[in-house]
């Protein structure tokens, strides 16, 4: 008996348990923030990794032989064109510079009696006081004399040149390197005795595949027909540190093939370097813009999910009630992601409050004031 009432008294509280569910009002729907879809002007990039290379990049080497007595630089400063850097022993090549002037002074006096004898024949020659035959030979000796001083000038101006070499001077302006060689070492024409790099400006040589090159002609021109331009285009850079340079450069060079084993094209970039921070064998991303703006359909990348399906936003449909819709997505521009397929302009996404909503579910919409994309928060 007692079990029977036992039975009963749960059956009770079973009863008024339910009751009481069935008599709570149901929950509102979920509130989410959503944003309507809209095209937003944007400048398309690419990135491409790059290596620094020196505009002017000199390997300092004497043109004589000689000894090293005496260097004129700080190792690593900045230096003039035509500033002296080495100097080797002059005294050899001064010697020979004088014993050039002897020859030639011998020269010029063996010349200056020949011309007096020519002359001399030609009063005779007329009168036939000498012969034709000697005169011809009066005339060649003064033409052999005439050629003699020639020579003697050529073989001075050589070892005042030789002389000249003894002094090692800057070929352009730029940051020298430290000194290869000491005092006091024999200096050969094959000895290299420093290097002297002009960086202002500077290049950085990078490399782009086919269909990047396809894409360029693209972003450049919409019109076939037209020539394409490649040094339209902005190109900044992106520094080892993940700081943007402050200087724009332009592509200057695009190589006349397709290298067969890569597929990829040569370009080059060039830059100004005012300061001179930038410095060459430095490995930096290239970020190339076309001159001007693009629309593009763009979404927040927080509205974006991905599944087994692939990438996938909520979309609020009539009554308010979310889909699922599979889209195609393109370039990211900072915080945003474009859209290729799956979204028009104006449809409204779900952007916030994901985590409490599912396919088909109803929910509160609250309009989410949209931000216009900036493109430096690409950077």
């Amino acid at each position: 008996m007692k079990g029977i009432q036992g039975v009963v008294v749960l059956l009770a509280v079973a009863v008024a348990g339910c009751s009481k569910v069935a008599n709570q009002p149901d929950l509102p729907p979920p509130s989410v923030q959503v944003r309507a879809v809209q095209f937003e002007q944007v400048r398309p990039s690419g990135e491409f990794v790059g290596r620094t290379q020196a505009y002017e990049d000199v390997h300092i080497q004497a043109q004589v032989s000689g000894q090293l007595i005496q260097r004129h630089f700080t190792e690593g400063d900045r230096v003039k064109q035509g500033e002296l850097l080495f100097t080797l022993d002059p005294e050899p090549f001064q010697a020979q510079v004088n014993q050039a002037n002897a020859v030639l002074a011998q020269a010029e006096a063996a010349r200056d009696v020949a011309v007096i004898n020519w002359e001399r024949g030609k009063r005779l020659h007329p009168e036939g006081v000498i012969s034709d035959t000697d005169m011809d030979e009066l005339t060649s000796r003064k033409l052999q004399a005439e050629a003699q001083v020639v020579q003697a000038n050529a073989a001075l101006d050589a070892a005042a040149l030789q002389l000249e070499y003894a002094q090692v001077r800057a070929p352009i302006d730029g940051r020298i390197s430290n000194a290869f060689v000491s005092t006091g070492d024999l200096i050969t024409p094959q000895t290299q005795l420093a290097t002297l790099v002009q960086a202002d400006p500077f290049w950085v040589t990078f490399q782009a595949s086919e269909r990047q090159m396809a894409a360029a002609r693209t972003m450049v021109r919409k019109d076939p027909s037209q020539d394409v331009r490649l040094t339209d285009l902005d190109v900044e850079m992106r520094m080892p540190d993940g700081e943007m340079f402050d200087q724009i450069g332009r592509i200057d060079f695009v190589d006349n093939r397709v290298d067969a084993a890569t597929g990829t094209v040569n370009l080059r970039a060039r830059f100004s370097n005012p300061e001179g921070w930038v410095l060459p064998g430095m490995y930096v991303t290239l970020v190339i813009r076309p001159p001007e703006a693009e629309p593009r359909l763009l979404v927040p990348q927080a509205s974006v999910q991905e599944d087994q399906q692939g990438r996938y936003v909520m979309v609020l449909a009539e009554g308010n009630e979310v889909q699922k819709r599979m889209v195609t997505l393109g370039q990211r521009y900072g915080i945003k992601w474009a859209v290729l397929e799956g979204l028009e302009e104006g449809e409204q996404i779900v952007v916030e409050g994901l985590q409490k909503i599912r396919p088909g579910a109803v929910v509160t919409p609250v309009v989410q004031e949209t931000q216009p994309f900036s493109q430096d928060a690409q950077r």
